[in-house]
């Protein structure tokens, strides 16, 4: 039995007309759909608020080459993400709050953007920079529970700064282009220096999701793609104390960890660096592949320069259209300096099945590592992860 509003029962009885009773239901409209969150959207349709989000509840278990250790088995809460977003007074303006809640509380996103039309969007705020193909795909939208060893390696995660974005004929051509603070979320600028960073991608058979599952489809889609950044840091950098968020500074340079008399020593008063990465993905028939490249240059004041770069090539098919994915990725990262606190030469194997209940928005995802690390003794681990993911 449906229940009948005080208004349709005068409508029906004639007391109010059709026109009484669309004004009387004029207002805003609230709807929740699985998935995708609660909405709330003003009569006019140009205001909004979506309240919605989503987790990841993984189990690990690694068993270590090193003989004197004991294997690890954990239980994690990966990630829990809350979003709010929407428009306000105009469809053109947008706004964005994200936050994940896994591990107290962290501000992600925070953003606002104005939309002059499709060759501009100009966003302020907290986000992504222009980077890596698979680093700006969302987590919940990765074939594998998380990203290839040389995203992990060469990314720039979340900064603060203004971005322009757009796209051209139908989405044939997306571009990005900001500047940042360069120094992680959630973190201030200690001198005038700037990240700067850029994106192009082509996508000649049509638009291209930001999704690295092999959904079936008739037509074949590719993209190619690619993206720089380049930044001077300096010592006060160092010493303001980057987030860990950016891992080109964490982990590719190995600048986290050292003192500003650490730096200055190496590096002198300076070191620039620039990152470049080269992409091609393509989907069909349920089959996907994707391949990037990452080439990173660091150039110091103090004594010579050096590169790094690193790659990966996945693959995977449904063999159980929207359900059952199987899927295989190889990726690598080598490095030329000396200096302890950059070398690497390190490469990873990976399996992996994920079933999808309700695609993305209800899916498992299994996958087992196998590590070599050429420069470390004990360190060719095997790891294997089983994830579940949910959006609300």
């Amino acid at each position: 039995v449906q229940a009948r509003t005080l208004e349709e029962i005068l409508k029906d009885k004639g007391v109010i007309t059709a026109e009484d009773y669309a004004e009387a239901n004029k207002g805003s409209v609230i709807a929740y759909t699985p998935g995708k969150g609660l909405t709330a959207t003003s009569a006019d349709g140009n205001s909004s608020f979506n309240l919605g989000g989503w987790g990841q509840l993984v189990y690990r278990y690694t068993d270590f080459d090193d003989s004197t250790k004991d294997a690890k088995s954990d239980f994690d809460i990966r990630r829990f993400k809350l979003v709010m977003q929407g428009n306000l007074y105009s469809k053109n303006f947008g706004y964005k709050f994200q936050g994940d809640v896994s591990s107290g509380f962290r501000t992600e996103d925070v953003i606002i953007n104005y939309k002059f039309g499709s060759p501009l969007i100009v966003q302020v705020g907290q986000f992504k920079p222009a980077q890596a193909r698979q680093e700006l795909t969302g987590a919940g939208k990765q074939l594998f529970p998380e990203r290839s060893l040389a995203n992990d390696t060469f990314n720039l995660g979340r900064d603060q700064g203004i971005q322009a974005a757009g796209s051209f004929a139908d989405k044939l051509v997306d571009y990005r282009l900001g500047l940042f603070n360069g120094n992680g979320p959630n973190t201030s600028n200690a001198d005038d220096n700037h990240m700067v960073a850029g994106r192009i991608d082509i996508s000649p058979r049509g638009a291209y999701k930001m999704d690295e599952s092999g959904w079936p489809s008739d037509k074949l889609l590719v993209n190619i793609g690619g993206s720089f950044a380049w930044q001077k840091v300096g010592s006060a950098d160092v010493g303001s104390g980057f987030d860990e968020d950016n891992d080109v500074i964490n982990v590719a340079l190995g600048l986290d960890s050292l003192t500003v008399s650490d730096f200055s020593a190496a590096y002198g008063n300076e070191l620039t660096w620039l990152l470049m990465t080269t992409n091609l993905n393509a989907t069909w028939m349920g089959a996907t592949f994707a391949g990037e490249y990452y080439t990173l240059n660091a150039d110091p004041d103090l004594g010579s320069d050096w590169d790094a770069d690193g790659y990966y090539l996945q693959a995977s098919y449904q063999v159980l259209p929207e359900k059952l994915e199987l899927g295989v990725r190889y990726s690598a990262i080598e490095s030329t300096d000396t200096k302890a606190s950059a070398r690497f030469d390190k490469n990873e194997i990976q399996f992996r099945a994920n079933y999808y209940f309700v695609k993305h928005n209800l899916k498992l995802q299994s996958d087992i590592t196998l590590v070599s690390d050429d420069l470390a003794t004990n360190k060719d681990d095997t790891i294997s992860r089983l994830q579940a993911q949910f959006y609300f």
